[in-house]
């Protein structure tokens, strides 16, 4: 046997069908090193790759990864092509060539995935209860915002997977780039179309005339930008689904399907990434005054603690508009594939779920596929067992993080008692680590050990119980605020009924829950404004109110007059020290299972139908999940509100208290739903999955000298069940 660095491989001219649809050429490439396997004759990628080992001293991944690292110059001719060159429009110099290779295609969709993630899932729920308190929207209203993203990703992915398959994907994907950074041009918008945010500087909260009847008056047009953030977030969804569902497939189609899941699964943790930093800087803009260009913050009178506070929630899109124009430009200078396209696609092994395809769908030229054979194609992708239980696996785990991660500043938020800017700096210093860091583990153990789809589907298994163990984190919460009249009686009532804002102590005041103006007194008991506390007079020092009828205690049954000062009672509670580690591992495994799910779905589908496989399962994902989960999150939200913020007319707006408790026990009971749900999924996908059956391939090795210039290393024998080597 010949050392395996002196074995040379090279072609013999044979007649095949390969991947992109051309029928019956001729294969002569002298530079290529390994014989494409085709269509008829499926070899598992197990039994060839330790064949190739045993024989040869080296696996038939590393021979494509050591290919692939070899220089463009020698790796192939084909770089005189123009599809396949790096430039603009006539401008390819050979200098522009040197980001032509997969490395550079990841870094540019990372940077992409990095700002689609911040401005997302990062700078959008950061916003989610400051653009509560500012348009005057309860919970399951702004819940609709995030949902937009996922009502238009599904519906048009579906169709950009179908269509875009065989295109210029890089160029489609600078286009989607544009496309998301209009998106977060009109989320921005509203801030410049409306007045000053009006926090109730007007309206004294003391205690007024019952004679003075307020006037109902429904001036919230505000409520109807809405509509705006919901059409800028569904720009969002165009972009996103093309960087996904196009990007995902781009890189698989240009890399080995070792290196697949790593590749992946950087790109995924650039996309936590994103989020991250969304919600870390997205906090330090909500410490800055939404009108600090037109009024000094100091003149206001608030500080970033008082509930009234809204932060600048809109620079944080204008930054993602300018950062989409920039990464799209380098997008636009790819070719139609990478140089390396060509060799993974003639090298790549089947692990085709039962090792079947549809022919006539596969061999189809994916640029000229019409709308016909669009129902046959989605059912053959669909009836894939395999792909289908992935799928729902996908769509309950995309049902609880949506959910979870638009809401999760405001659950630290009210658990803790702490402020809407630093509750989204601690949920992003979780989610850094712990995001990213589960989508990279994810991919390098997959790589690591060279997992094939039961592996990963094993392995996705045992994350997701440890998932749903940790998920009992979201139990752990700071003792609620004692608030007079929302959880606790008045100090000097006597009921046994349900704590009422509105008592006999203040019921000649003619308060509103319009604003809040929350005051604490000496004993650590909080009043939700002047005006409910019974205060006449004005305050004491700018800084505390006396006098105030509902705010005596009884000390042997003598009322004593006691101070509150404004804002709401200090805590000493440090369980949020004990929540955030706690949070950050929950975080790390429910973002684990992403690499091994994505690159199952990849290789249990053929490599032509991928990218559609890839929109349907986005469509059904995001349809039956992502979709409905932050809208059911918002709604579990609000029905946990105790004080909803009303103006004279009745109209709910939205809420300034949260029953804690019931908030805890909503949110860990949908997880805990969700990841059994999840496993039961996945561990069904394993049993049903069948890996392709061993074809009959005889393999041949010559030494060199015996050759007579073609030397075969693989020529089919259908009728034999062996594999021989010579």
């Amino acid at each position: 046997m010949v050392p395996a660095k002196e074995v040379k491989f090279k072609f013999q001219k044979i007649k095949r069908v390969p991947d992109d649809g051309r029928y019956g050429e001729d294969i002569d490439d002298p530079i290529v090193e390994l014989l494409p396997l085709t269509e008829e004759y499926n070899i598992s990628a197990d039994s060839m790759q330790e064949e190739n080992t045993k024989q040869n001293g080296v696996g038939l991944d590393k021979m494509e990864e050591a290919y692939l690292e070899r220089p463009e110059s020698e790796r192939s001719s084909s770089l005189s092509d123009p599809d396949i060159r790096c430039g603009y429009f006539k401008y390819s110099p050979d200098w522009l060539q040197y980001w032509n290779n997969p490395k550079s295609l990841l870094f540019f969709l990372c940077c992409l995935s990095m700002v689609q993630g911040f401005v997302v899932n990062g700078i959008n729920n950061v916003n989610t209860s400051t653009i509560e308190r500012r348009f005057e929207l309860p919970s399951s209203r702004v819940g609709t915002i995030s949902s937009a993203y996922d009502v238009s990703a599904a519906i048009l992915g579906i169709v950009i997977s179908y269509f875009g398959s065989g295109r210029n994907k890089p160029r489609l994907i600078a286009c989607a780039a544009i496309v998301m950074s209009i998106g977060s041009f009109m989320m921005a918008l509203p801030h410049f179309t409306t007045g000053p945010y009006q926090w109730g500087q007007n309206s004294a909260e003391k205690c007024k005339d019952p004679s003075i009847v307020p006037e109902c008056t429904t001036n919230s047009d505000l409520q109807n930008y809405l509509y705006v953030f919901l059409f800028g977030q569904a720009l969002h969804g165009v972009g996103g689904t093309t960087l996904y569902i196009v990007g995902v497939a781009l890189l698989d189609d240009s890399v080995p399907a070792s290196s697949s899941p790593m590749y992946v699964g950087v790109l995924y943790a650039f996309a936590t990434l994103g989020p991250a930093l969304g919600y870390i800087v997205g906090g330090q803009f909500l410490n800055i005054y939404v009108d600090y260009h037109v009024t000094d913050s100091n003149g206001t009178g608030l500080s970033a603690d008082d509930p009234r506070w809204v932060g600048a929630w809109w620079i944080g899109f204008i930054c993602s508009f300018l950062l989409f124009l920039v990464f799209s430009l380098p997008l636009f200078g790819f070719g139609k594939e990478l140089p390396t396209a060509k060799h993974v696609r003639a090298t790549r092994v089947s692990q085709v779920h039962g090792g079947k395809d549809d022919k006539d769908l596969i061999h189809k030229d994916s640029n000229n596929r019409s709308i016909r054979e669009f129902p046959k194609a989605m059912w053959g992708i669909i009836s894939n067992p395999t792909f289908l239980l992935i799928t729902l696996a996908g769509t309950g785990e995309g049902l609880a993080t949506s959910g979870f991660a638009t809401f999760m500043p405001k659950l630290i938020q009210n658990q803790f008692g702490i402020t809407a800017s630093w509750a989204s700096m601690l949920g992003g210093l979780m989610a850094v680590p712990g995001a990213a860091g589960g989508q990279f583990i994810g991919g390098l153990v997959c790589k690591r050990w060279k997992l094939k789809i039961q592996g990963m589907l094993r392995l996705n298994i045992i994350v997701c119980i440890a998932a749903m163990i940790l998920d009992t984190v979201v139990w752990i919460r700071c003792p609620e605020d004692s608030v007079a009249g929302v959880n606790i009686q008045y100090n000097i009532s006597n009921d046994k009924m349900m704590p009422q804002l509105a008592h006999s102590c203040n019921s000649n005041c003619s308060c509103s829950t319009e604003f809040y103006e929350p005051m604490c007194t000496e004993d650590m008991v909080q009043y939700f404004s002047p005006c409910f506390a019974g205060c006449s007079n004005g305050l004491q020092n700018g800084q505390s109110y006396t006098n105030c009828t509902c705010m005596h205690h009884r000390n042997s049954g003598v009322p004593k007059t006691m101070t509150a000062t404004v804002g709401r009672c200090k805590s000493d509670c440090y369980l949020l020290y004990i929540f955030l580690p706690l949070l950050l591992f929950a975080i790390f495994f429910r973002f684990m299972l992403s690499p091994p799910a994505l690159s199952a779905t990849l290789r249990c589908t053929h490599d032509n139908q991928r990218t559609f496989a890839l929109g349907i399962q986005w469509f059904i994902a995001r349809l039956l999940g992502t979709v409905p989960g932050p809208i059911f999150f918002g709604a579990i939200i609000d029905s946990t509100c105790l004080v909803w913020q009303e103006n004279e007319c009745g109209d709910k707006k939205s809420c300034y208290i949260y029953d804690n408790a019931s908030l805890s026990a909503n949110f860990f009971i949908i997880l805990v739903c969700v990841k059994i749900f999840t496993a039961l999924m996945f561990i069904l996908a394993y049993k049903v999955y069948k890996p392709p059956s061993d074809k009959g391939i005889t393999t041949v090795i010559k030494k060199p000298e015996e050759s007579n210039g073609f030397d075969s290393i693989c020529s089919p024998e259908p009728k034999s069940d062996s594999t021989t080597v010579v």
